[in-house]
Order: structure tokens, then sequence, then C-alpha cells
């Protein structure tokens, strides 16, 4: 590392990589904490307990020779100098038989020695406040005299350990080079460099935020960052302590953080539990998972080792060249791989993920399907070949691919039960949950957990007969969405069914049953179920139940907020369930009630006093996830959500972890931020058909169609015709719209003077390159172009003239006339079913339009522009309150339209049974009806909409806005609907 570079704008490698190289390339301004290790964040020397661990590094013969080093150099009289030390000390690792040396290997080396170490809780805190506020332009730095892979390891680790892992962070320690399988020492960090180095950041225009080091020989750089602006913590090393007496007198200057640090450490029923004795204990067992450094649990493996791993499997699982590239493509198709990196959860995993993150014309319903067919292929094979009978021979990166591989069928698993304990509150005749699919069901979380703890148990899951029968529920379910998981980290999920386990033995009050709550939580009592049996075999086996209730459905509007009571709750639990959940509160034992998280403690809060309230059993109420934000934010008297009356006394028993927030938006929660992060790189567009295959009935035309990849969803979906939306040239006020769908490319408005989406001008014309044969377009303007601007409008599209055009305005005959000539294509020309003179402006439009070529749009959508309404509604005593007039509901609308000659197009935002039983209504009253038009039906929620970056080269950004889901409510739809041949008329 050359130290010059230091004094100019610096930059360091992604955080995936956690490493660093000083670049000359100016970036934008950076605020850094810049933080040492050993013995400023925790309480000892991370490398003295790596060399003196035999068998990390070096054997016991190696370890009695490093501590008659150590003495020398570190001893109350040393005879060695530190960097004597060092390279005597990598001698000994050289000619140790536990090489050869990579990088690698010393990384593992450093999370191996962390699972035997904890942070400082004041720095966990700390860390948790950092990661709490988001602030993209906050990095950290670890500055280390240690060696920089070893110490990359190590903070990785620790930051896993204390669910800190989606912290923006570098590593900077001492550099070293590998020869032949043999360490050299590099670049050595020592307090000269840490100073150069934070000299660096701040003549380069950063600031640094904070500084903490155990080192004060070097007093000019924490004076430095002081002059600068910036804090310090000048941290007294004091040998053996569990808290540090620095951090804690920093923190007083951080009210937030350290209400909130003293939150999590203090004595209270919501603090953390200790877990080091739990990591202790299964930390073997936990390095079958695979490692992560996104804080939601998404194991990453980089690309050569998931490449070895999986040609070794194929290798030992079968000899026949087919089979093994049929399980190779299984393998691959469980994983993402973007820039090296593989993530072991993808497109198959995520599957109530915003469309724009996996685009595509798969419905989440299929990708479920998949993920089942993929899972049973990859274990069918491996099992059948004895290659998972070996299971604790296998290298561990194997182990990793194969719990990927359970992972997406537990995964399956738990969204099945969610729909299905949701249906069968909801609707009893959809109530399937029997014993038979619970019991599939906990299979598929045994045979997961069993892969970490012991050896894959899986038999009874590849061979089960329910899975006809599951999958046909889970289909019947259609109305009842997958949605996200709050939690699904399975360290997390494991140390939190650890942790709870120990406390219940510990107490002396094993339950007799376990009550979880829907999406979030499902995963956690079967999480418990089966981790006990597995490591707690003498102990009677836990019941489970579910139940689908939230204090939040209320504020959701999906329940009234008179329904709470005994009863009520009862029915929220599905009917498989009742006998034994009534046998567990008529009882003397305990029933712990375990969710995921609390934020306001309400849900576990009326449970347990309702349930309290009819039962003789005790009742004790469980969190793996505490969000503290939120409680520091009411004792502060910050705004934020309310915590209910006596929220201190709610839980029982000690949680793990801060809550990673999920359910805010999709643009806010911190879990949909990792997200985005992992899986936003450029994507290749899709496939298209040549043609578009006409099918009887009315015209299905989808408008807002922009890109390749909404194309291909709604052309799959049976979509006939498309919208192409020209906008209203009025900026800054369009691009001020796009803002919230974080465009990827800046864009230059050319030409200015025309109504273009110029954010997805590119995008469309990359769309248009590619139409279908058959496909009706039609372009959307809203006020009427002036002569000679529609050929240039249509060229700024990649468009025909002789194309539709579809008017959003008012328009009178000369336009009308004057437009003809110009776009052959055929005039669609929108009325809004709200405005005032509705009956007179339809007649002029039916009179004055051709009904061989064009088409009138009956708009009853939310997006009636004031050109088309005349800035004048339906007259009413109130309109905020006033009912919209509805084809067939309102009798005048159909009076106005009956014997018309101009077909007619209906138009609203409204599921496809809703919109196709007003096109049958107007039909029945005697009106020519074409088809339906739909728009917001079948997008995603403006929070699940973003753009991304299309193509090889990525010079293409498409706003992904369908949603494949509700497209294929339309597919379903318009496959059940009759229509005479009548209502049937060209576009063209």
């Amino acid at each position: 590392m050359q130290r010059q570079a230091l004094r100019r704008r610096v930059q360091f490698n992604s955080v995936e990589q956690h490493t660093v190289t000083p670049v000359t390339t100016v970036v934008p301004h950076r605020s850094w904490i810049v933080l040492d290790v050993d013995r400023t964040l925790i309480s000892t020397t991370a490398w003295y307990h790596a060399c003196t661990s035999s068998g990390l590094l070096l054997d016991e013969k190696g370890v009695q020779k490093f501590l008659e080093l150590n003495d020398q150099a570190y001893g109350d009289a040393p005879t060695m100098s530190e960097n004597d030390f060092r390279r005597r000390n990598l001698d000994l690792i050289n000619a140790s038989p536990l090489g050869p040396w990579s990088a690698r290997r010393l990384e593992e080396a450093g999370a191996a020695v962390a699972g035997t170490l904890m942070l400082y809780p004041e720095v966990a805190g700390y860390l948790r406040h950092l990661q709490d506020r988001q602030d993209p332009d906050l990095r950290i730095l670890f500055l280390s005299a240690g060696y920089r892979p070893f110490i990359t390891g190590l903070v990785k680790a620790l930051l896993a350990r204390h669910l800190l892992d989606n912290l923006r962070y570098d590593v900077v320690g001492t550099s070293i080079e590998f020869d032949g399988g043999h360490c050299r020492l590099g670049t050595v960090v020592d307090g000269a460099f840490k100073s150069s180095t934070v000299t660096g950041i701040l003549d380069a225009g950063d600031t640094v935020a904070l500084l903490a080091d155990d080192n004060h020989h070097d007093q000019p750089m924490f004076d430095r960052v002081e002059r600068a602006g910036g804090q310090v913590v000048r941290v007294t090393h004091e040998p053996g302590a569990q808290s540090s007496r620095s951090w804690r007198e920093f923190l007083t200057t951080l009210p937030h953080a350290e209400l909130q640090t003293r939150l999590a450490t203090g004595g209270g029923g919501y603090a953390l539990a200790d877990v080091s004795g739990v990591l202790t204990r299964y930390r073997d067992a936990l390095t079958n998972l695979p490692p992560t450094d996104n804080g939601i649990g998404v194991g990453t493996m980089e690309r050569d080792a998931f490449d070895r791993a999986v040609a070794g499997l194929c290798e030992l699982a079968t000899e026949d060249p087919a089979e093994r590239a049929r399980l190779r493509g299984l393998l691959h198709g469980f994983a993402h791989v973007d820039d090296g990196q593989v993530r072991l959860r993808g497109r198959l995993f995520h599957l109530c993920a915003p469309p724009y993150l996996f685009p595509g014309p798969a419905t989440s319903r299929e990708r479920w399907h998949e993920s089942v067919d993929s899972s049973l292929g990859c274990l069918r094979i491996l099992e059948a070949s004895g290659a998972l009978a070996r299971w604790g021979s296998l290298p561990r990166s194997w182990r990793w691919v194969v719990v990927g591989v359970l992972d997406h069928l537990k995964n399956a698993a738990t969204h099945a039960l969610d729909v299905l304990t949701k249906s069968s509150v909801i609707d009893g005749s959809l109530d399937a949950l029997d014993a038979e699919i619970e019991e599939l069901l906990e299979d598929c979380h045994l045979a997961y957990w069993s892969a970490v703890f012991a050896a894959p148990r899986m038999r009874r899951v590849l061979e089960c007969s329910a899975w006809p029968r599951l999958r046909r529920a889970v289909d019947q379910c259609a109305g009842t969405p997958f949605v996200i998981r709050e939690l699904d980290d399975p360290q997390v999920i494991a140390v939190s069914a650890l942790c709870l386990a120990q406390q219940l033995q510990d107490g002396g009050e094993w339950p007799v049953g376990l009550i979880d709550f829907q999406s979030g939580a499902l995963d956690l009592g079967l999480a418990f179920r089966v981790i006990s049996r597995l490591t707690r075999p003498e102990l009677p086996p836990v019941g489970v139940a579910h139940m689908a209730y939230s204090s939040k459905n209320v504020m959701r509007g999906l329940e009234d907020e008179g329904d709470l009571g005994f009863d009520y709750l009862i029915s929220r639990v599905p009917k498989h369930f009742h006998e034994r959940v009534h046998e567990w509160l008529e009882g003397n034992g305990s029933v712990v009630l375990y969710d995921n998280n609390v934020t306001t403690f309400s849900t576990l809060a009326n449970v347990k006093r309702l349930l309290g309230e009819h039962a003789n059993a005790r009742i004790r109420a469980a969190v793996a996830c505490v969000n503290y934000d939120n409680i520091v934010r009411h004792l502060r008297g910050i705004p934020g959500e309310p915590l209910c009356a006596d929220w201190e006394d709610v839980l029982d028993l000690r949680p793990v972890a801060d809550y990673v927030t999920a359910f805010a938006t999709w643009g806010t929660s911190a879990k949909t931020q990792a997200l985005h992060r992992m899986y936003a790189a450029p994507v290749e567009a899709p496939s298209l058909p040549k043609a578009v295959v006409r099918r009887p009935g009315p015209l299905f035309k989808v408008c807002r169609v922009h890109n390749v990849f909404d194309l291909a969803a709604v052309v799959r979906a049976g979509a006939d015709a498309i919208g192409i939306h020209a906008v209203s040239p009025r900026e800054p006020a369009y691009s001020a719209s796009e803002v919230r769908h974080v465009p990827v490319l800046p864009v230059t408005a050319e030409p200015a003077d025309l109504p273009l989406a110029h954010h997805e001008t590119a995008a469309i014309r990359a769309m248009t390159a590619r139409l279908p044969e058959g496909l009706t377009v039609a372009v959307v303007v809203e006020e009427a172009p002036a002569a000679g601007d529609w050929r240039r409008i249509c060229a700024g599209l990649g468009l025909p003239p002789t194309v539709t055009i579809q008017l959003q305005c008012r328009v009178t005959a000369e336009e009308t006339a004057r437009l003809r000539a110009e776009a052959t294509g055929g005039l669609i020309c929108a009325i809004g079913a709200d405005q005032a003179d509705f009956a007179a402006y339809f007649g002029f439009l039916d009179g004055l339009l051709d009904p061989a070529t064009d088409h009138i749009l009956v708009d009853a959508s939310a997006h009636q522009p004031d050109l088309i309404t005349a800035a004048q509604r339906v007259a009413a005593p109130d309109t905020r309150d006033a009912p919209r007039p509805r084809p067939g509901r309102f009798p005048r609308l159909a009076a106005a339209m009956r014997g018309n000659r101009v077909p007619v197009l209906v138009a609203d935002d409204v599921p496809a049974d809703v919109l196709l039983e007003r096109f049958g209504e107007l039909q029945r009253e005697g009106v020519l009806v074409a088809g339906c038009d739909t728009q917001n039906a079948v997008e995603a929620p403006k929070t699940a909409q973003r753009y991304r970056l299309i193509g090889p080269d990525a010079g293409v950004q498409a706003l992904i806005r369908k949603s494949p889901d509700r497209l294929a409510r339309w597919s379903d739809a318009l496959a059940h609907h009759s229509s005479p041949p009548t209502a049937r008329t060209s576009t063209k």
C-alpha cells in the first residue's frame, strides 16, 4: 500500500469484499468511522487466540513454540522486536503441518476465532446505532495492525454474530503475500501507517466522524481528528473486562445510542440474551450454515468455491453425463451470481420480492412450484447416489451448497404453511391443513435443520405421497398471496431457538405447546420443535400451532377494532390445531407465544392477556428480535409507533437480536435495501414471442408498457394491445415524479418540446424494436399533438406513424380530422365516467369517429385528467365522498351509450373479474363493447417499482411496473369469460 496515495482522494473496494486498495479516482464526499480492532472492539488480541488454538494455525508443538516467542516479544522482559516476532511467527506457521496457506485460509481462521470472542456490548450498541441510521455516505474503516485476511474474517464473523453484517465497511491491515502456500510479511500497519491513513482521508476532503484506538502513542492523530470536528475514543485496555469503560463514557455523548445500548444489555425482559454459550456449544454445527455478510441471512460463496463444490457433488452423485448435467443445472438454478459472488438464495427463494428485483413473466406461485420441483429433483439424485450418507466427510463448501438446496425446500414449505394458515381462517372451504400435510411441512424443516446439526434426514420428505395434495391446496389459495417473511435468517432462527430452549430448560418449565404467528414467525415454531428434538432428545417434543393474528391488522383495515376477544383469537387458529390448543390451555403446563419481532409489543400483549384470562396453563411470551430503536423513540418522546400499555412486562424470555426492519415500505426497510444491494445488477432482456395469438373474447389492453420485461409479462397474460404513454411536456414536474422510482442513469430531455417519457424513452425504443406481430400499439397523449408533432413523437419512440393514437383529452372535430390524416392506425378518444356532460360528449364522439378503426375509451379510473372531465364532475353534496358512477351500476351511463356505432373500451383500476363483469353488464344493456383497458390493477405498488439496467452494456434503464401475479388474474378471468361474437371488433 502506498501511503502517498492516501493523501489524495481515496476509495476502498466494495463492501462485499471487505478489503481495500487505495486508488486515486475522485469519489463523492464521505464520512468515515475509523476503528482499531484488537483491544479496542474486543478485550483481547485475536491473533494470539488463533495461534494458541491447536489445530487452527499450529499443531500442539507449534503452539508451544509460539508461546515462547510471544513471551520473548511481549513478556515482562522483552528481548525481541515486534517485527522480528512477526517474521518468526510466520516462519512457524509456514512450517506448520496444517498448511498450505492462502488468504482464504487465514480469513477462515479469523472467522473461527470470532466464535470464541465477543464485541464489547457498548461497541455492538454503537454499531447498531449506525446500522439504524442507514446513512449512505457513512462508511466504517477497520484499521488494524493485524493481518488483513485474518482481520477480515474476524470482523465479518463478529458482525454476523451480532446481526450487524449489513453495515458498509472496509478493512485495512498488515499485508501478507502468498507464494506456494507460504506466507511472507508485506507492509506492516503500525502507528505511523495509521496516522498517515487518517491524515490522507482528511486531506482528501472526507471527514472522520469517529476514531477509536487503544494505542495512545500517536497523540497528533487523535488531535487532528478532533480539530477537524470528529470525535475520538481513546480506549483504555482492561484485561479480561466484559465491558469497556472508555466506550461507555463515549456513548454518553450519543443519548439515542446510549439508551439503545442500555436497553439491549440491561436487566429488563426485553434485553438481549447472552448467546455466547450457545454459540460456543454449537459452533461446529452452525458452521454448516453458509456464511453471510448482508444482514438478512443470504448465504454467500466465492464463484470459484461454488463451482468446485457443484462439480464435486455432481461427480460424487453419478457417473452418467446426462444426469450430471441435470444436477449441475438444478444447482445453478438456486444461485444468483453477481460479480464473482454467488448468493445461495435468488429468484426461487425470494418469492414475494417486488418485480424489479427478479424481472420476468413468471408468477410467484409458478416460482414456488419450480422451487419445489428443483429442490426435490436435486435431493433425490443426491440421496439415491448415497452422496449424502457421507455428510460428515464432505467438504464444508459442498455442505453449504446442499444446505442451500434444503433452504429452498424449507422456504417453499413455510410459504405453503403461511397461505394455508391464512386461507383456513378466512374461508373454511380452503381448510386443507390436516395431519398428513402438517407432517410433510415439518419434515421439510427437519431435513434442513438435521443437515445443520447432524446429518440430513430427508427420506420421508422425498417419499411423501402428500406432495400433490399440498400443491393443489396452495393453488386453490390463489387469492392468498405469498408475502414477505420478516425473519428468514437461519442463524438468527437457530440461535433464537437454542437460547429459548436453554432458558426454558434452565427455568425448569419445559412447555407443552408453542404458538407462533403467520408470515414473519412461521419458521420459529417448527425450528424450535425440530432443533429441540435434535439437540435435546431426552425432553418431550413440544407441540406447535399457528395463529393468523397481528395487532396491526386493524391499522391495515383487515379487522375491525371491536373484533378482538378470546373466541376471535381462537378463530384465527386453523381448525386442524383447535383441539390441541384447547388441550394446552386447559392443562397445567405452560404455553409459549413465539413471535419474530416486537415493535409495539401489542400482538403478544393482546394474545397473552386474552389466552391467560381463559386458560389454566401459564402463558409466556418470547420473541427472536426487538425493535430497540422504536423503544428509544418512545422513551425519548420522538415520533414512532406507539408502544402498548405495560410493554415492559410483556416478554417473559429474552430475545437474541435487534429487528431488521422489513415492513416499512420497499423503499425504506433495511431488509429491502439489503435485497436491492444484492440483486439490482443489470439484467438480460427476456425472450418474446414472434407473434400474439388472437383469442376469442374481449380485447385486453394494458397501458403504460414501456420495456421488454413488462411487455413479456402482459403478452404472456393474454394482452392483445398495449398503451405507450407519452407524458405531458411539463418539466420539471415529470422528472420530479420519477425520483421515487430511483432512475439509474441521468437523462437529458431530447427533444424537450415533445411529450416523451425521457427517463424511459430508450427502454421504449428497445421494446418497440422487438414487438410481436399482431399486437396493437397505442400511443397515449394528454394533449393533442400540434401539426407535424405526431411523426416526431413516433420517431422518438421507435414506432411508425401508422400506430393508434389515444387521446386522454377533449378533442374537437378539427383536431380529429387533422390527426386522422397523420395517424392512420386509428384513434382512441377518452371520456371520463365522472364528467357532467357524459351523454352529450359521448354522442359527439360516437358521431365523429370511424367505427371501423376507432374506439371510445370510457375511463372510470382515478386518473381521469381534468381535460377529459372538463374540470367538472357529477354534482354531489360532497364530491370527496360521492360515489363514482360505474357502468352497469349507473343506468344513465348505459342509457347514454346504448346503440353506439363506435365500439367502447371499458377502463378502470379494478381487478379482472370486476372489469369483465362491467363489460358484460354493458353488453346486456345493448352497448357495443370491444374490450377492457387496465393500468394500475396489474401493477406492483408504487413502493415496489424501481428502475433497472438492461442488457450486457447496461445502457438502457427500465422502470419495471407490471406484477406477474396480478396479470395472472387476468389470464384466469379471460379463460373463464365468454362473450357473444358481436362484442369483438377490430382495432386496426
